[in-house]
């Protein structure tokens, strides 16, 4: 049997040596991790002071080299939470992973047990719009604002760094959320505010965040978080780092066991506002919008303009993995008490282009297409230049030539389209007369029609 040369033996030794360290230390980190689960697990341990029970256990232990800092023991003890609520764990072949026929809270807007990022500019009425949809759901409403609304009524968690106590408790007001006592709904198990108790998205917060998820469960929850930078700002996170989206992950992966509803305000890029793609209007990294699973999209639809009429309407448009995109017209009406649904966006913005157009004709052309689309809808029949010109009462040479003329400049701004031709009278072989109806826009002007 050949010795081993004295290098040899050195890095045997060595090589033995490092085993004995790796062997001990994972020993010791075992330990810590069976203290932390301990120490989560046990009721009487607050949340806010589990790191401090920790270090204790750590001073316990007191190897020689064994050294954590705070960071490095939050981490510990959030992987021990993940473990314990079975969140660490991947699907396999054989495990249930159920279906949800119905995904949605406020259907086509709030996914249920996910998360919804509501993107907006601030004072848009992103905070208002949420509350007054849970105030919706309270009242055992079925639909808010033309969508429908589950049956199913959950616990709200607010935590609302971006406004002081006096902003929240008229927006919950507003709701129906706050009586004329000044008391909290009974359903509201947690409201933080920006002066009072504001909550980040730390180890910390998301240890107390996942708490009350614990407390309500079974029954579901829904979580609010406006704003999510006044939630990270202290963490020293930059809106454009890929790394800004990660205490929202982290959140998502510590509740997510107990499959609450996630809803995340976010205010949106002033230099991309106004349009519908969300994930372009979204403040910073593209990384926040990829973590959720439902987008929201608000922005107001009053012109710079100065000499613009005011418009209060606002835009809502989402982005969805669950179904097709809405694209709603609404607006706050009788003081921020209630919400008007005024229709489809992009039915409304055609509307609005055809009547933009009807404005810029002149006295006897708007007549013409307004006879036009009344002559429709009572007879369903189109009309020809000769009637045009009675209907018009035009006078001098050749009328019919003149409501030709007209019909031509309607015929030229989509207003009108042909439907057909009406035989000439008698038997002499004359020319047919040349029938025209409203343009589905049109007709829109002027009520429903067949068209």
């Amino acid at each position: 049997m050949n010795e081993l040369t004295a290098q040899e033996q050195l890095d045997k030794a060595f090589l033995d040596e490092t085993n004995k360290i790796i062997k001990a230390t994972k020993n010791d980190v075992q330990t810590l991790e069976k203290y932390a689960r301990q120490i989560i697990t046990n009721k009487e341990v607050k949340v806010t002071e589990r790191l401090l029970y920790f270090k204790k256990c750590v001073q316990k232990l007191g190897k020689a080299g064994l050294s954590f800092n705070d960071k490095q023991l939050r981490q510990i003890l959030g992987d021990q939470r993940r473990v314990l609520n079975g969140s660490s764990e991947a699907w396999k072949g054989g495990d249930k992973l159920k279906f949800n026929p119905a995904p949605f809270m406020w259907h086509g807007i709030v996914m249920k047990n996910t998360t919804t990022l509501i993107v907006s500019l601030p004072k848009v009425g992103k905070s208002r719009l949420v509350t007054q949809m849970y105030g919706q759901l309270v009242k055992g409403n079925d639909s808010f604002l033309g969508q429908g609304l589950q049956a199913e009524i959950p616990k709200l968690y607010i935590s609302g760094g971006d406004q002081p106590d006096e902003d929240w408790a008229l927006c919950l007001k507003l709701a129906g959320l706050l009586d004329e006592n000044d008391d909290l709904h009974e359903n509201i198990i947690r409201l933080h505010t920006k002066n009072v108790k504001p909550l980040h998205l730390d180890e910390k917060g998301i240890d107390i965040i996942t708490a009350a998820c614990e407390e309500a469960y079974p029954k579901k929850i829904l979580i609010v978080l406006d704003s999510y930078h006044s939630h990270v700002s202290p963490l020293g996170l930059a809106e454009k780092d890929e790394a800004y989206a990660v205490p929202l992950e982290d959140l998502q992966e510590s509740i997510a066991p107990y499959k609450p509803t996630l809803i995340v305000i976010h205010h949106a890029n002033k230099s991309s506002a106004g349009q519908d793609d969300a994930v372009l209007a979204s403040r910073g990294t593209s990384a926040l919008p990829g973590a959720v699973s439902q987008i929201v999209n608000m922005y107001r639809m009053q012109k710079e303009s100065p000499l613009a009429p005011k418009d209060d309407r606002i835009k809502l448009v989402t982005s969805s993995r669950a179904s097709k995109s809405l694209d709603l017209m609404i607006e706050q009406i009788n003081d921020g008490y209630d919400w008007k649904l005024h229709g489809d966006a992009a039915t409304i913005s055609k509307r609005e282009a055809v009547q933009e157009i009807v404005d810029g004709l002149n006295e006897r052309q708007r007549l013409a297409i307004d006879d036009i689309a009344q002559h429709w809808k009572s007879t369903g029949c189109g009309m020809d230049a000769e009637a045009l010109a009675d209907a018009l009462d035009i006078q001098g040479a050749n009328p019919p030539a003149r409501a030709r003329e007209v019909m031509a400049t309607l015929e030229k701004n989509h207003l009108i389209q042909k439907c057909g031709d009406k035989p000439a009278k008698g038997d002499g072989g004359g020319q047919a007369k040349k029938l025209y109806k409203p343009t589905k826009n049109a007709i829109a002007l002027y009520g429903k029609a067949n068209v």
